[in-house]
């Protein structure tokens, strides 16, 4: 079953590529990348575990 998964994903990243050329394909997922990385729920997921590794570390 994961196989399938796989396999259909693959295929629709490799016509992706092919239907929007390498160069935009890349841009957009950078661009998905910024997004993702920017949103106030990332953000907040990062500084939580910034702060959780810094006790554990510190033993605080």
């Amino acid at each position: 079953m994961s196989t399938l998964i796989v396999l259909l994903l693959l295929a629709v990243i490799i016509l992706a590529i092919i239907g929007m050329g390498w160069s935009n394909f890349i841009s957009s997922v950078f661009e998905g990348f910024n997004k993702v990385k920017n949103s106030p729920l990332i953000k907040n997921f990062t500084e939580t575990s910034q702060t959780e590794v810094n006790r554990l570390v510190n033993g605080n």
